[in-house]
């Protein structure tokens, strides 16, 4: 077993896996995060059935609680469609491909951090720490901070994201010629009675939109996505996820003569905007660093699995942890996640592909193909099964 471990990062992939390890009882770990504590303005984040199961596994039911919000259904339309009753809708029943009935669910991305760092004393989770050095001196980790304070540790867990500080080579993060645009819309009541249980996608020629309903106070999450015609550039430190955006240029940007969606567009006031990026490789170990999330495998967010894989990856490592794998524990890791998180990766680059089409041959065979995946129980197991009935217990989750 691990003398003492070392989260370096307190999102969602840290904050999950710490939280496993102590409900097991091991408590010789720190979690160290590298900005303030604080609430960040309202986002919205899904967390589907694979994510749920394992968030189950930590708190029974936890889901109860009324700050999550239960979804049903997802509505595909063309932006510009006149409304949600023509012929192009495509709507698919998500609970019933679930073979748990395990919910998908959505919140604000506060509550959800909430229910992670509930648990844990200021001499567990530790703010404004930022890794500059890991040393490694035989099976030992010395990890240095900004402040000239250090650490050690026989396992470093990387769960810092993206732009890792503790990977220490941001080589491989790879440009993108994607945007993304989000914003909430406070206590919005559509007049044409929305059903808010429904992940609405909406697509047009290089960009979409997906919108939904976060609490049972009508606040409802957009997000947009659009290809621009210069790639996205990173420069150490300068990215930012609060970057306001005119909300005009947003409106023009996605502009719809469908009712419904405009009815949304014309009420938001507030859009941020920054740039999408992604790995050029995976990286799940270093000697005895494991990396998780993010760090691991960011990736471009167009299948709603960001936070699933941070909370996937935790628990498989934790698994191997507490079964008292310390030799070749990355290897064990790596064998366990590689080809699920590749797969993954694979499914996000078709979905842009398939969502940004422009040709209208092309366009029209799409919305055949979703027309018959609608009508299909089989072809929706065989387009979501494999991800939403995921369960890191079992062998088998396909069906």
């Amino acid at each position: 077993m691990f003398k003492k471990i070392i989260i370096v990062g307190g999102g969602i992939a840290g904050l999950t896996l710490a939280n496993f390890l102590k409900k097991n009882n091991f408590n010789n770990f720190k979690i160290y995060e590298r900005f303030e504590r604080k609430l960040s303005r309202a986002t919205g984040i899904q967390l589907t059935p694979n994510a749920v199961r394992i968030l189950d596994f930590l708190d029974s039911r936890f889901f109860l609680n009324n700050n999550f919000h239960r979804i049903n259904y997802l509505s595909i339309n063309p932006v510009h469609s006149k409304s949600f009753t023509s012929k192009s809708e495509v709507r698919m029943n998500l609970q019933n491909i679930v073979n748990d009935k395990m919910p998908y669910l959505t919140c604000d991305r506060n509550i959800l951090m909430k229910f992670l760092e509930r648990n844990f004393s200021p001499k567990e989770i530790f703010y404004n720490k930022q890794v500059v050095q890991t040393i490694k001196d035989h099976n030992i980790i010395r990890v240095k901070f900004s402040d000239g304070s250090e650490d050690y540790c026989d396992l470093l867990v990387s769960a810092d994201g993206m732009f890792s500080k503790s990977r220490l080579d941001n080589n491989i993060i790879k440009s993108t010629n994607f945007y993304a645009y989000r914003g909430v819309l406070k206590n919005f009541y559509s007049k044409y009675s929305l059903e808010n249980d429904v992940v609405r996608l909406w697509l047009s020629g290089n960009k979409h939109l997906v919108t939904y309903f976060i609490n049972n106070q009508n606040d409802l999450s957009f997000t947009g996505i659009s290809r621009s015609s210069e790639k996205t550039t990173y420069a150490s430190d300068q990215i930012s996820y609060s970057n306001p955006f005119p909300a005009d240029q947003f409106r023009s940007l996605f502009f719809t003569e469908n009712k419904i969606l405009r009815e949304t567009l014309d009420t938001l006031d507030e859009v941020y905007r920054w740039p999408i990026f992604s790995l050029k490789k995976r990286v799940f170990y270093r000697d005895n660093q494991i990396f998780i999330g993010d760090s691991s495998h960011g990736t471009v967010p167009f299948q709603a699995q960001g936070a699933a894989l941070a909370i996937e990856d935790s628990y498989v490592l934790y698994e191997q942890i507490i079964k008292n794998v310390t030799n070749n524990l990355g290897v064990f890791y790596f064998n366990k996640r590689n080809s699920r998180v590749r797969r993954i990766i694979l499914r996000s680059h078709l979905n842009v592909f398939v969502f940004h089409l422009k040709n209208p041959f092309f366009i029209i065979l799409r919305g055949i193909i979703f027309k018959l995946i609608e009508k299909s129980f089989l072809a929706k197991k065989l387009m979501f099964g494999w991800i939403f009935n995921y369960n890191p217990r079992s062998s088998s989750y396909f069906f």
